[in-house]
């Protein structure tokens, strides 16, 4: 398995394993492209022999010490592999040496990619009920250094 930049023609891909890990929660393509050309460097891909399995997407906050983890999607098949810790693993260094000091993000609490946030350093900050509307909770979860 390989981990690189994205690039634009890995855009329909990436938007197929949004689609196929969120749903309708998921970022809509035009938001990932944008992503791309905001934060440049920070839409990573894993490929294997078969084409794309996962990928992550973050961005830096307002202030530059911030940085977010937006989303993290591995395909169904290839699920517990540890894609999903190593493209992690790489989008929190790359952030670090972008100069980002605080490392965000928000997960639902039954969601089992808890466990490997938690694995690599993310504490809760806080809870928020209706983050995403009633009935949509989230936690906000905070890694430093």
């Amino acid at each position: 398995m390989k981990i690189r930049a994205a690039t634009k023609t890995d855009l329909g891909n990436v938007f197929r394993l949004e689609q196929g890990a969120f749903g309708e929660h998921g970022y809509p393509d035009f938001f990932i492209r944008q992503a791309m050309d905001l934060w440049p460097g920070t839409l990573l891909v894993a490929e294997s022999e078969g084409g794309l399995v996962g990928y992550a997407l973050g961005g830096m906050g307002e202030a530059r010490e911030q940085g977010w983890i937006l989303s993290l999607a591995v395909d169904e098949r290839q699920r517990g592999l540890g894609i999903g810790k190593a493209l992690l693993q790489r989008l929190c260094r790359d952030l670090t040496d972008a100069g980002c000091t605080e490392l965000r993000l928000t997960v639902h609490p039954d969601n089992p990619a808890r466990g490997l946030y938690q694995s690599l350093g993310f504490v809760e900050e806080s809870r928020e009920p209706d983050y995403f509307g009633p009935g949509e909770p989230r936690q906000r979860l905070l890694r430093r250094g």
